[in-house]
């Protein structure tokens, strides 16, 4: 639960972009941005996301890439702050809301200061830049007199939301029990009411047992142990500590503590609202190719007296005697033909219903592959996803225009013992990978009899720690990712083809090897990822 509270730790973990630099501004999202800081010879990722669901500042280790087309609002925030060191970072009382104090030149080399407010309030999430008197030079999101009473236009004064509220760390314990006292709380709202930044789920914790303000107290000091929980209503969700709740996971700092929590159901988010939901229309689509397969099988199954069809006709020119089956209509010789033409359409249809049946089958496959891209798709590759399905016409929509022409794509890169290895994680990615971007002798992997990334180590030079890492990569980007000693063939790129009749994403390929291996999320967690 990112509350008040919450911040107020989040706030000191943040802390060590104390005198760093902002080197690069990313938009990475509708919303959302990525603050590249350089400190103490680090680069830390910052991310800044003021959506209204899932609102939260935190650092990242996620891969980010910039959206296609960025907001005048990121260049407004490129021009007036990129370049700026960051002297102090702090909360307002105990608020959601982060300021970050920043120091720098403008283009007339003078010095100056400017204030970087983060609200982060649910639908009510900001990002609003003023300068050192705290007169707003510009906003993400533009407001009248809207929630607090306030303005937020340029040119106008900021001004921090006013409330009654208390703030809690301004009591010590025997203050915190004489204002429970004289404030009468004896129920969970009376706590969130009475003090600023505490949410539900905290406040019933307190009445968990019997000396609530002591409890009350202990909690907003007590140790910082990151966990997602089962918390109020059992819900799951997060917090600073379990707080008594039942733990699901524990993590070493809230940032990654968030940032596990967050990615996934964010970014999932982003792409039904970007795409139309793609994964609802590829299980569709697959649905309705499986019960096609089904009456498919059953017209072969008629299909297939043929055989006895020929077989009549064949009867009667031997047996002129022959009574039974004759159409009292025609003669022998008439007779006879009609079921040799039965038996022609027959065979005609049965080559026709293999051949439907070819095609349902491969569909299939060809949209469970894409369905298993999505996992592991960022919006970029979920919109070229999208945009494949335009192209082959699966969708009738416009195609992203945003997009360059002729840009090549990005490829995700790790960087192992100093050689490179690639993954691609769409068929866009993997047809460029393999059949233009690697070269003949590099080494290429793919999970075996199932769908996955294209994953090649740029190097003819291998050792057991690429071999093994490039295998863990092909076997966690596949359909495979969640079970154990996974198949991984892998062979030179000059040994790949594509398959004749099929989409460029399916090839075939030979003199493989074959290694097993555990997929480990942790551990390609931990590789260093090339920058784009």
């Amino acid at each position: 639960m990112f509350d008040g509270i919450f911040l107020s730790k989040l706030q000191k973990e943040l802390s060590i972009i104390k005198s760093g630099r902002i080197s690069k501004i990313i938009e990475s999202a509708d919303n959302e941005f990525i603050f590249q800081i350089r400190v103490n010879k680090m680069n830390l990722n910052l991310l800044l996301s003021y959506s209204q669901t899932y609102s939260r500042i935190h650092f990242t280790n996620k891969v980010v890439e910039s959206i296609n087309q960025v907001k005048s609002y990121t260049m407004f925030l490129r021009k007036h702050i990129g370049g700026y060191f960051i002297e102090d970072i702090y909360q307002y009382e105990t608020d959601r809301i982060l300021i970050m104090k920043l120091s720098g030149f403008n283009e007339m080399q003078d010095k100056n200061t400017k204030y970087l407010i983060s609200e982060i309030m649910g639908r009510y999430s900001n990002m609003i830049l003023t300068d050192e008197n705290y007169v707003i030079l510009d906003a993400l999101k533009h407001d009248g007199i809207g929630e607090y009473n306030r303005t937020i236009l340029p040119n106008a004064i900021y001004e921090f939301p006013k409330t009654e509220k208390l703030n809690p760390y301004n009591y010590n314990k025997i203050e915190m029990n004489q204002l429970f006292i004289d404030k009468k709380i004896d129920n969970p709202k009376d706590i969130t009411n009475t003090f600023n930044g505490i949410s539900l789920m905290l406040s019933y914790s307190v009445f968990k047992n019997d000396y609530i303000a002591n409890n009350f107290y202990d909690y907003i000091n007590i140790d910082i142990k990151p966990s997602i929980i089962k918390g109020y209503n059992d819900q799951l969700d997060f917090y600073y500590n379990n707080l008594n709740y039942e733990i699901i996971k524990q993590f070493n700092t809230l940032s990654e503590l968030l940032d596990e929590y967050y990615y996934d159901l964010d970014l999932k988010a982003k792409i039904k609202a970007k795409t139309g939901d793609i994964s609802s229309f590829l299980n569709k689509q697959i649905n309705k190719l499986s019960d096609k397969i089904i009456k498919l099988n059953n017209e072969l199954l008629d299909s297939e007296k043929k055989d006895m069809y020929k077989l009549y006709g064949e009867l009667l020119l031997s047996y002129p005697k022959l009574k039974d089956k004759l159409d009292k209509k025609y003669d022998i010789i008439e007779n006879s033909n009609r079921y040799y033409k039965k038996y022609q359409k027959a065979k005609k249809a049965t080559s026709f219903i293999k051949e439907q049946i070819d095609i349902c089958n491969n569909e299939i496959e060809y949209f469970n592959l894409l369905l298993s891209q999505l996992k592991f798709a960022t919006l970029n590759e979920a919109l070229d996803i999208q945009d494949e399905l335009i192209k082959n016409k699966y969708l009738f929509k416009q195609l992203n225009n945003t997009k360059k022409k002729k840009e090549k794509p990005k490829l995700l890169t790790y960087i192992v013992n100093n050689t490179f290895i690639s993954v691609g994680k769409n068929n866009i990615q993997n047809d460029y990978l393999t059949n233009q971007f690697s070269k003949a002798n590099d080494m290429w992997f793919h999970v075996k009899d199932a769908p996955g990334s294209h994953v090649v180590i740029h190097s003819d030079t291998l050792d057991e720690t690429l071999i093994r890492t490039a295998a863990n990569l092909a076997a966690y980007y596949s359909t495979k990712s969640d079970s154990s000693s996974v198949a991984v063939d892998y062979t030179l790129i000059k040994n790949i083809k594509k398959i004749p009749g099929k989409k460029s994403c399916f090839v075939t390929y030979k003199n493989q090897k074959t290694i097993y291996i555990d997929p480990n999320i942790d551990l390609i967690n931990k590789l260093e990822v090339k920058m784009k």
